[in-house]
């Protein structure tokens, strides 16, 4: 591999676009860097790297809230990426890491059983009007059923599709999609809506729309691009509140365990209603519920497409608690994470890809001065 092919392999890996294979390969590469016994040159590598990225880290703690900022880093690997003095060492160790141009599969398979706990991935169960349960990740690619009209295809991405074949205008049939923890999924409804449903979530939806209203129910998390519709407005319920939209694009995050439902509107507009109150969000707006409260609280957000970073593959925290940051972990590991001691009050801020493995998301986490281990397949977090 010359240092061009290198360098490709690791932007796309930084990117999120490389395949499964060449995510091995690299990881395989960080695994044997990190916890070899390296000879003197590939020792100092190591060091040298350790040391330059403690300095792309910034911590500031001021009083009484500590808040800690650690850059959007990426594994070791990707480090070296950055640091282009470091660039060929990091070629020649790779290679000579490796043994040839591409990692053995017994390598691979040695380097993915560290650790049981793993990100998570397109997977969810599929509840039919009739009861029936269809799993979306076992299900091969195709036609899976057909209600009312209304043909229900999965796509050569992954992805659900309903589509309307016949008379769907008798009474709708309602379809529930369920993500568990470490889950994912995307579906286009009959009217052309695109949704993304993030972990350990629901939406229960029609199958098609023949009245003139469009109506979902969502339990957890979950991007909207609705289609236009003048003619039928589109509503989300949650637990707390009702979402009014004619064609936009916003988030839900409306977890049972978070203490506040955030809707967040990057395009277009919505109006949301909490008992008696309603407020109108304009793009780059977020309203804040509570269970707890009949009131709407509406701000300006500074960057809101970190709110959608989990659509797009990474975790990225933007001065968040250390509880509220581990619970978006533990449903993406699909983990419980348990806390040891007096946990400092500190908020971070900072992304990182959701495809690390567990080994490297708690070295990431280390940076920014949160100490986790890995026992018995739980995440511990202490003081030190």
């Amino acid at each position: 591999m010359d240092t061009e092919q290198f360098r490709a392999l690791l932007a796309r890996y930084n990117n999120n676009t490389a395949t499964d294979q060449e995510r091995a390969w690299v990881e395989q590469w960080y695994e044997k860097l990190y916890g070899a016994d390296l000879i003197s040159e590939e020792t100092n590598l190591k060091d040298q790297l350790y040391s330059r990225v403690k300095e792309q880290i910034s911590i500031d703690q001021p009083a009484p809230v500590q808040v800690s900022k650690f850059r959007k880093l990426y594994p070791w690997i990707a480090a070296a990426a950055i640091l282009c003095v470091l660039f060929n060492i990091g070629l020649l160790y790779f290679n000579k890491a490796t043994g040839s141009n591409t990692p053995q599969p017994a390598e691979m398979v040695h380097a993915a059983a560290n650790h049981t706990i793993a990100p998570g991935s397109n997977k969810a169960i599929l509840t039919l009007a009739d009861g029936s349960k269809i799993s979306l990740s076992d299900a091969g690619k195709g036609k899976l059923a057909e209600q009312a009209g209304v043909v229900v295809t999965k796509a050569a991405n992954g992805g659900l599709i309903y589509k309307i074949t016949g008379d769907s205008h008798t009474a709708a049939k309602y379809n529930t999609i369920s993500t568990p923890r470490g889950g994912q999924y995307q579906l286009l409804l009959a009217d052309g809506t695109k949704i993304w449903l993030n972990a350990n979530s629901s939406l229960t939806f029609p199958t098609a729309f023949p009245g003139d209203s469009r109506r979902v129910s969502l339990q957890g998390e979950a991007y909207f691009e609705v289609a236009k519709d003048k003619s039928k407005a589109f509503f989300v319920k949650t637990g707390q509140t009702e979402i009014r939209v004619l064609g936009t694009h916003f988030n839900i995050m409306a977890y049972e365990d978070e203490n506040y439902q955030h809707t967040t509107l990057l395009e277009g507009s919505v109006e949301i209603s909490k008992g008696i109150e309603k407020s109108l969000l304009r793009p780059g707006q977020q309203a804040r519920t509570a269970a707890s409260s009949s009131l709407i609280r509406i701000r300006d957000i500074e960057n809101p497409e970190s709110v959608i970073a989990w659509k797009n593959g990474y975790f990225q925290f933007e001065k968040s608690d250390l509880h509220s940051l581990m619970r978006q972990i533990s449903r993406w590991y699909a983990t419980d994470v348990l806390y040891q001691g007096e946990i400092p009050r500190k908020e971070y801020s900072g992304k990182i890809p959701r495809t690390v493995n567990v080994k490297t998301l708690i070295e990431m986490l280390s940076y920014s001065g949160i100490h986790c281990r890995v026992e018995n397949n739980k995440i511990i977090v202490s003081e030190r």
